[in-house]
């Protein structure tokens, strides 16, 4: 039955009491607390869960252990040795990854020794930065090795090295019958 005012022609009810009329500043108050208190709440149940999982995942793996230890007998190793050296070398190939490597002046040897290629060709005249770079790829171009080096403003070219005089000297002929850059009159050999 339901509670109706008959002189009214309306239902009774009872209106509960306004919250922001008893205390105005209960929803500021109420905003200001709710993120703060999710974010709480997310990061316990965060860390009940990394426990929890972390727990299974040990008590698994032991009661494994345990029972290839048991069913096996005293002598049984949990690990065969050829998973055992898979594993070994994964591990290695991913040190390997991070270590850190040298850097590539001190890690680089020498690709031509001075004992091994004593001999090399001279271009006598020296050059400025665009031409002696202009030369040094004509030359590399043609399939030579060629090494640039710094004297105050200008740049030194060697061709080579070679192992023998006899190379330095094939050398010298095939570059001179080069007709750019005119180099025929301007090479030598030298020994390192």
């Amino acid at each position: 039955m339901q509670n109706i005012d008959f002189y009214e022609r309306k239902n009774i009810r009872i209106v509960p009491p306004q919250i922001n009329t008893i205390d105005p500043e209960y929803y500021p108050r109420l905003a200001q607390n709710t993120p703060r208190e999710a974010e709480r709440i997310r990061k316990k149940a965060t860390r009940a869960f990394f426990l929890i999982s972390s727990l299974c995942i040990v008590s698994f793996t032991i009661g494994i252990i345990i029972g290839i230890k048991f069913s096996g007998g005293a002598q049984r190793e949990i690990v065969d040795k050829k998973t055992f050296n898979a594993m070994t070398e994964i591990g290695n190939k991913f040190s390997n990854f991070i270590k850190e490597r040298p850097t590539e002046t001190g890690a680089r040897e020498n690709p031509f020794p001075k004992k091994s290629f004593p001999y090399v060709v001279k271009l006598r005249t020296e050059y400025d930065h665009a031409a002696s770079q202009k030369i040094a790829a004509f030359l590399s171009h043609k399939g030579h090795t060629v090494i640039l080096t710094k004297n105050n403003d200008n740049y030194s070219i060697y061709i080579g090295p070679y192992k023998n005089a006899g190379d330095a000297e094939t050398a010298l002929k095939k570059i001179s019958a080069y007709q750019k850059y005119s180099l025929a009159e301007n090479m030598r050999i030298i020994k390192r």
